[in-house]
């Protein structure tokens, strides 16, 4: 049985946030995915869309990395504070940084089961290639989006109803485009009836090629944690893309050509499920001018989007305050040598959009993965390693 100091189930890019971060911080570490590769949701589900950062005030650590890769590589387009890419790109990207930092991966790999003793993760089985392989690490880091690790463990997580879990979306990519922008749609797209009711507010990205855009338009409600409402949804959605094709076709001429080049093989679902930690990050934490203690990453700027009957939740707001994500948040309540990394931190389902961007899932990662490979630390010892790494704990001035 082959041991590490850390093993981060999950490869998306909270997951490889943390897995550059234990690397920087000397621990050895194995990255794997049930997928074919790296990227997660940001490639699988056709969203390459790097939110949550702002041009001239970056979040440090893994995300900057990233962030600064692609810009060297003529490889990243800015608009609206989000850095847009191409899923290809953004794979090679990671997968390039990852082999620099020397973190070993598995791909193709499936989380089979998990040995624990006095409240901790002794081992894990992964299936790979027909055979389930037995690893061993001092500490384990879940960011595999929907908790499976803590599940598998028996760690506490929580699932959020339904109204509180946002809409699922299937993303598809269309070339052709006659134009985009992306202000004057909306505003028409706003004065006309969309045939997804639920669906109130144009979602649209314009991608490096500038013939081509990715749009976040189909919407499902549903528990996601539960395999058979996931496949129901996965159908709806695929059934509501040829409606919205010919729809956008007929009411804008900027699509009047435009064709269906890719759908993305897995569904976009911005929660599922958390971790019950030892500090959640709270609505009172929003509203608070001051970062909570022990903060280890920073928040997004806006809470309450993808309702469940239109865009805007009754509780969205912009957040004007200093919020961060506490230590606390990432850590289970009842594992002791687990960690949670991206949008399953311990966080009140009404903050989830505070958190699950693509920025700010690395940033929690880039944490995570530091205060494993520190054999999770108290909080002076990470705060100095995360500031050693170039991450920023709380929000910048400005």
């Amino acid at each position: 049985m082959k041991k590490y100091d850390c093993i981060v189930a999950g490869a998306g890019v909270s997951g490889f946030a943390a897995a550059i971060g234990a690397r920087q911080a000397g621990a050895s570490v194995l990255l794997f995915d049930r997928e074919h590769s790296v990227g997660g949701t940001a490639v699988y589900a056709l969203t390459p869309v790097l939110g949550g950062w702002h041009r001239d005030h970056r979040i440090g650590g893994a995300a900057d990395m990233l962030i600064e890769y692609l810009e060297k590589h003529n490889a990243v387009c800015w608009r609206n504070n989000n850095a847009d890419t191409e899923e290809d790109v953004l794979q090679q990207a990671m997968l390039t940084l990852l082999e620099q930092a020397g973190v070993e991966m598995l791909f193709d790999a499936e989380l089979a089961g998990a040995a624990c003793q006095d409240n901790r993760i002794i081992s894990i089985k992964i299936q790979h290639g027909g055979v389930v392989e037995e690893f061993s690490a001092d500490n384990f880091v879940d960011a595999t989006g929907d908790a499976a690790l803590a599940v598998m463990a028996g760690a506490l997580t929580t699932v959020p109803p339904p109204e509180l879990s946002m809409t699922k979306t299937l993303m598809f990519k269309v070339s052709d485009l006659h134009g985009f922008d992306k202000t004057s749609i909306k505003k028409r797209f706003r004065e006309k009836s969309f045939p997804v009711a639920n669906q109130n507010e144009f979602m649209g990205t314009q991608l490096l090629n500038e013939n081509e855009a990715i749009l976040n338009l189909t919407a499902a409600v549903g528990n996601a944690a539960d395999s058979a409402e996931y496949e129901r949804m996965k159908l709806e959605l695929a059934g509501q893309i040829p409606v919205i094709v010919e729809w956008l076709r007929k009411e804008f001429p900027e699509f009047a050509d435009i064709k269906v080049v890719k759908t993305a093989s897995k569904m976009g679902v911005r929660y599922t499920r958390s971790i019950v930690g030892r500090r959640q990050l709270t609505m009172s934490d929003m509203a608070n001018p001051e970062p909570p203690a022990e903060p280890v990453a920073t928040c997004g700027s806006y809470i309450g989007g993808h309702y469940i009957d239109c865009y805007a939740s009754p509780w969205g707001h912009s957040i004007t305050g200093k919020p961060a994500i506490p230590y606390g948040a990432l850590r289970s309540k009842n594992i002791d040598n687990l960690l949670a990394a991206g949008r399953i931190i311990d966080v009140d389902p009404k903050v989830i959009s505070a958190v699950r961007l693509c920025a700010n899932c690395m940033a929690s990662g880039h944490a995570a993965g530091v205060a494993a490979a520190l054999n999770i630390p108290e909080y002076k010892e990470l705060e100095k390693e995360l500031i050693r790494q170039n991450c920023r704990l709380t929000k910048q001035e400005g």
